[in-house]
């Protein structure tokens, strides 16, 4: 449930202070995008606790196929502030620490909210990596706090950033991720963000909030980070980078086709002397097909059969057609047995055709996705060729 307007009278938020955390970036795929939290120190009573909207279980029941079909269950709850920053530092991951010039009144709303958020009945929440994530939750409560300052000072300014964008940037190094959520993304995640949006990421949020200034009580604008501090991770202990700026991998990715294409192609010369490079060809285009294939039949029901919507509108099913899936079998028989080689050579011809019209798309600017284009065209083109040139499509 997303944050409401909270009822009169909260009581007083006098000797307490509200901390934001920014947790980085961390070895595992959920932490990749960082995390964030928000700590409440009450000097009066010594109590300090962290809230923060980024719970889940892969215990839960049937996580992978909520996970799947965009139903993931989170939740949001409090624990222990040292416990929480001790472990995320003993992992190795930096922490960035923004005292909050609050007032009392607005640290009293903030606590008031997220100790209602926090029971049981109310702390459960559908998940949106990208627009109900942990952190776009803090942020809607820490605006509420703020009388909705927050929103008023982000929310019509547009920046060059993406969700795709974003995601490839945070990713960067593990390439087999960073490649797959290029693939799965369709043209819904390449609309430019507003600040507002692009704090789905913890670490825009820190960033922003430097520079914000609201008014106080009194209506002077004053800002919102009294102090920062960070704590650094442990001696001997590697952080993840951030990338500042999302990187292009389409030449990446191209050199990476070509070279696969270039298999394709010296296997099919020299299987016309050796029968153990037409068995060679015969496996790359059976696996290769298969691939394709099974990639596309997941594009097309994550586009029609989940919730994600952000998978949607995705032109890569062009690239990773169901069609490859017929492919698989008549490749490898084309070119073993000569059998099927119309069939197979045709059926190569529309996989291409396919791939050129996603290539068209992605000159034109539809979806951001030359890099996945870059990496399946030139293989595409290639069997194509292979299969349209064996001795038996002559016979």
């Amino acid at each position: 449930m997303r944050a409401q307007a909270l009822p009169a009278g909260p009581p007083a938020g006098e000797g307490m202070t509200v901390t934001l955390v920014t947790v980085g970036l961390g070895p595992e795929v959920f932490e990749r995008f960082g995390h964030n939290a928000l700590w409440f120190h009450d000097a009066r009573t010594g109590q300090d606790v962290v809230y923060h909207w980024g719970l889940f279980s892969f215990n839960e029941p049937h996580f992978i196929a909520r996970f799947l079909t965009g139903d993931t269950h989170y939740w949001m709850g409090g624990e222990d502030a040292r416990v929480l920053l001790a472990a995320e530092r003993n992992s190795g991951r930096p922490i960035t620490l923004q005292h909050l010039a609050l007032t009392p009144r607005q640290v009293a709303h903030l606590r008031q909210f997220v100790s209602w958020n926090a029971r049981d009945e109310n702390k459960f929440y559908r998940y949106d990596y990208f627009r109900d994530n942990c952190s776009t939750r803090l942020r809607d409560a820490l605006d509420l706090a703020l009388d909705g300052a927050l929103k008023r000072a982000t929310d019509t300014l547009r920046t060059a950033l993406t969700y795709r964008r974003e995601s490839v940037r945070l990713t960067d190094g593990d390439r087999p991720l960073q490649l797959g959520i290029d693939i799965a993304l369709g043209r819904p995640a390449d609309s430019p963000l507003t600040v507002w949006q692009s704090f789905f990421i913890p670490m825009r949020l820190r960033d922003a909030l430097r520079d914000l200034r609201v008014p106080n009580e009194s209506g002077a604008l004053v800002p919102v980070v009294s102090s920062e501090q960070t704590i650094p991770v442990p001696a001997g202990i590697t952080p993840i980078p951030e990338l500042p700026h999302s990187p292009r991998l389409a030449l990446r990715t191209f050199v990476l086709g070509v070279l696969l294409a270039a298999v394709v192609v010296g296997l099919r010369i020299m299987s016309m002397s050796r029968r153990s490079a037409a068995w060679g060809l015969a496996l790359f285009s059976g696996l290769w097909s298969l691939v394709c294939g099974v990639l596309g039949v997941i594009l097309l029901l994550a586009w029609i059969a989940t919730q994600h919507v952000f998978w949607a509108s995705n032109e890569n099913v062009l690239l990773l057609t169901p069609f490859s899936l017929f492919l698989a079998v008549l490749a490898p028989a084309a070119i073993l047995s000569h059998r099927f080689v119309v069939a197979a050579s045709r059926l190569a011809s529309i996989v291409s055709a396919l791939a050129i019209v996603a290539c068209v798309l992605a000159i034109i600017g539809t979806q951001e996705n030359r890099a996945v284009v870059a990496l399946f065209l030139p293989v595409h083109l290639a069997l194509w060729w292979a299969l349209r040139t064996a001795p038996s499509a002559r016979a």
